[in-house]
């Protein structure tokens, strides 16, 4: 087996074979409702980039499709039967047999045939002379999905370099680095079934790795394995970080998802974060093979929207604390979101959901929760408060510290000083630490953009004055979009970070083309979407001590949000 072989079954099984669920086989195969996704970014039918590709792999979740064990196709010419199980694809007034990857109970991965018209099609899985009823997916002719570590289309990214090694926090890209971006549904060749042609693809691609546009020097096929694509691009300047995200823009107007790299800024190959890890840290995860890290955050948002303000109503404002502390694997801290997933300065992550989706959703290997106590306690201007372990999910704590609208509500983080501590647990002990809740930024364009749409091929600017010296602002947005029914739908976060200083920051066509486009709904003759955008104030994390822990820091954000609509 050639290394470009073991690279393809290494994808394959990392980013599915913990998804597949065993069952029995069933007299009548199954795909699941919203089952059908590109096998590298699962994104959900609804989103923008939900469309499968020709020539792509795409992946379907069901029952009773194969045998209870997976079985894999490993020989070339690619079977359209395997196991007993086969995939129909009917699009044009054409059915298409569609090569087989690999196969079991309760999922199925295959190549969408390259020859498939774009447009509507619909698909059935066929097992031991049974045959499924039909599900819908929307062809077309590229839609390109990155592969993650975490297999669920965020987090890290399978990016390696030139021997094939994907970057890592303790291994981390430099600029000039040649690097390797895996994925599938760059568009169609002439056979699927037959070992791939070394080509470029005629589409036009676009690779932003931050803020900063990539040069390309291939996109197409890999050399071993049919529907698996390969982008190599040099790694700009100007862009360092433990999660820089990359994001790809095929056809100028369909972006895949988002997934992130580790980009060092000296030769020792470490990546570090002005509000996240040090170099240090980094490397002291990489030596020790674990890293316990603690995380405080206290927040306030204010939000309004036209419906609030139709009803004479003024911003409502929640005010709410968390705490998580977990040890990390240099694996588990691979594939981390959220709150230990830190986007790099001048970039965005984003992150997609679906109320409507029923397929398996993988499973991954979580870092390890860590019992800081009953409760973490926090005191500040306007008096004592408490968060809360979250029940069956050891090491989190939360609370809401206040919700409300003034003069109706008494808040409680006012800006000020407010002191967090922690009586300590079975692993770890008490700690104490200061932080400042700052005042809230000045959002000088922010009428402008509740006035207008947002266009999200355009992109947006937000413009700011105020905010703590050297700080940093974080600016979030949601879209949400909901079916006829109201009752379900697709809705997508995204999350920047910019210097205060700059006073201003865009929000580029290649975040803004993830989100769904926004629904509009009609309440007490007002139209309004619950989609928002926001900006706030972050000041660098205060770090504290405590015995158990390697690191722990304390952040505090006070964020303005309102209600927009993404077009």
């Amino acid at each position: 087996m050639g290394v470009g072989e073991q690279m393809l079954r290494s994808i394959v099984l990392l980013t599915t074979f913990a998804a597949i669920f065993i069952a029995a086989a069933a007299a009548q195969p199954t795909i699941a409702s919203g089952g059908i996704l590109n096998s590298a970014s699962n994104a959900f039918p609804g989103l923008p980039n939900s469309s499968i590709a020709q020539g792509s792999i795409f992946v379907m979740y069901g029952t009773g499709m194969g045998p209870s064990a997976l079985v894999e196709a490993t020989t070339f010419p690619i079977p359209t039967t395997l196991a007993g199980t086969s995939v129909s694809v009917t699009a044009g007034g054409q059915t298409l047999p569609a090569p087989m990857i690999y196969t079991s109970a309760g999922q199925v991965a295959a190549i969408l045939p390259s020859a498939t018209p774009a447009g509507s099609a619909m698909v059935t899985v066929s097992y031991q002379g049974a045959t499924s009823a039909p599900q819908s997916l929307q062809v077309v002719s590229s839609s390109f999905g990155s592969y993650s570590l975490n297999q669920k289309g965020n987090g890290s990214g399978i990016i390696t370099n030139a021997k094939y090694q994907v970057f890592l926090a303790g291994s981390a890209a430099l600029a000039g680095d040649p690097a390797i971006l895996w994925g599938t549904g760059l568009g169609p060749v002439s056979s699927d079934v037959n070992p791939p042609t070394v080509a470029n693809l005629n589409v036009p691609v676009k690779v932003y790795v931050g803020s900063q546009l990539a040069q390309v020097s291939y996109q197409g096929r890999s050399g071993c394995c049919s529907g698996l694509d390969q982008i190599v691009f040099t790694v700009p300047n100007g862009v360092t970080g433990c999660s820089v995200p990359v994001v790809v823009v095929t056809n100028g107007d369909t972006a895949s998802n988002t997934t992130t790299m580790p980009i060092g800024d000296d030769a020792s190959r470490v990546c570090s974060d002005p509000t996240g890890l040090t170099a240090a840290q980094v490397g002291l995860l990489q030596s020790k093979g674990s890293l316990k890290l603690g995380y405080v955050d206290l927040t306030r948002i204010s939000s309004s929207n036209s419906l609030l303000a139709a009803l004479g109503e003024g911003p409502s404002t929640t005010d709410s604390g968390s705490a998580t502390f977990v040890e990390f694997t240099p694996s588990t801290f691979a594939g981390a979101t959220f709150g230990f997933q830190v986007a790099s300065v001048g970039s965005c992550l984003v992150y997609n959901f679906s109320s409507a989706n029923t397929a398996s959703t993988p499973t991954i290997t979580l870092p390890l929760g860590l019992d800081a106590g009953a409760s973490i306690d926090v005191s500040g201007p306007n008096g004592a408060k408490q968060l809360t372990e979250i029940l069956q999910t050891k090491g989190s704590y939360s609370a809401t510290l206040s919700s409300g609208t003034p003069p109706n509500t008494t808040l409680y983080l006012s800006p000020g000083a407010y002191t967090i501590d922690g009586s300590g647990g079975a692993d770890v002990g008490a700690f104490t630490v200061n932080l400042t809740v700052p005042q809230p930024l000045t959002w000088t364009n922010m009428n402008a953009l509740v006035a207008t749409p947002i266009n999200r091929a355009s992109g947006v600017t937000l413009d700011w004055t105020g905010g703590a010296p050297g700080s940093y602002v974080s600016i979030s947005g949601t879209s949400l979009m909901v079916d006829a029914t109201g009752m379900s739908g697709v809705f997508a976060l995204f999350t920047c970070l910019a210097p205060v200083a700059a006073g201003s920051f865009t929000v580029g066509p290649n975040v803004l083309l993830q989100l769904p486009a926004s629904s509009t709904i009609t309440e007490d003759g007002v139209s309004f979407s619950f989609s928002a955008l926001s900006i706030g104030n972050a000041p660098l994390p205060v770090q504290f001590t405590a015995p158990g822990l390697d690191y722990g820091f304390a952040t505090s954000n006070v964020s303005i949000s309102t209600g927009v609509t993404y077009q």
